[in-house]
């Protein structure tokens, strides 16, 4: 008789004697499990790719969405507009990319792209200013939200508020809530 390595105990074997797989647990529901536990979600919003940022729990709270589909898509969009500013100017965070447009070449497209980038994340900021004169008297910052809770992905729940104004000012910029005329106040 040949002796094979030792069998571990408790495993369910199939006929054949292999180690079965069925009622097996995923190799990323421990994940799951935390991130329900912490942050209070369902099993199916903890499965969300939207899950793993505060912006996106936000946008999956059930009954009562603290964030839009269209200000979380604004979100998105400013960082991406934000990160492509990064590459452009050189920041340290973005040379961790590499490759592609934006990879530091001294050519003619690159100082284009360069130029293109600056100039979209200088538009992004301009509709957010606009937004914040018209709040001069409330004292929000909607600079400081959009860079704490979209940027740096922390969660401080005071900001929320001026997040969302800051991301329907972007959403209104990107034409994500369609050609509606906005309010301003008079002088």
């Amino acid at each position: 008789m040949a002796k094979g390595r030792p069998r571990k105990i408790g495993v369910k074997r199939t006929a054949s004697g292999r180690a079965t797989r069925a009622g097996a647990v995923p190799a990323n529901m421990e994940a799951i499990l935390r991130r329900m536990k912490m942050f209070g979600l369902s099993e199916k919003d903890a499965r969300d790719q939207k899950a793993a940022t505060f912006i996106g729990r936000l946008n999956l709270t059930d009954k009562k969405a603290l964030i839009s589909n269209a200000q979380y898509d604004a979100a998105i969009s400013f960082l991406e507009v934000y990160d492509k500013y990064k590459r452009a100017i050189g920041a340290p965070d973005a040379l961790k990319q590499s490759g592609g447009v934006g990879s530091g070449d001294n050519t003619e497209d690159y100082a284009r792209w360069c130029q293109n980038a600056k100039a979209r994340y200088n538009a992004a900021m301009m509709a957010i200013r606009d937004e914040q004169e018209v709040l001069t008297n409330r004292g929000a910052n909607l600079y400081a939200a959009l860079d704490y809770i979209v940027c740096r992905d922390e969660q401080h729940w005071h900001m929320v508020g001026d997040c969302r104004l800051a991301l329907n000012a972007l959403a209104h910029h990107f034409g994500l809530l369609g050609k509606t005329k906005r309010l301003t106040m008079a002088a």
